[in-house]
């Protein structure tokens, strides 16, 4: 999801994830934070753009992604998730395609 700015970016996510609730903006101690505010509400489409995954990568996905800091899961949480205790499993990481680096950082490395 790259935007060209922040603000571009941060329409981006809402888009996908939702925009936050009014709440959000009326207690947000951020310095200008109502510059990010959408001019209209944005709907989660998350599960509309994840179709052809499992439900439990699905309800992995949407706790990772959630907009508000409370709803979102931990690293911790996501180990424990369905996700990696049902069929099927992840490979094993050497049978996975190596591609080249694709970033300037990477690249100099």
């Amino acid at each position: 999801m790259p935007g060209r700015t922040e603000v571009e970016q941060l329409h981006k996510i809402f888009k996908l994830c939702g925009s936050p609730p009014e709440e959000y903006w009326e207690q947000s101690r951020l310095p200008h934070s109502t510059a990010f505010k959408p001019q209209r509400p944005y709907r989660r489409h998350v599960a509309e753009r994840f179709l052809d995954i499992s439900a439990p990568a699905l309800a992995l996905i949407e706790t990772l992604l959630s907009i508000d800091p409370a709803a979102r899961g931990t690293a911790s949480s996501a180990l424990k998730s369905e996700f990696f205790t049902t069929e099927p499993f992840p490979c094993d990481p050497s049978t996975l395609p190596k591609y080249p680096p694709s970033k300037e950082i990477d690249a100099r490395r």
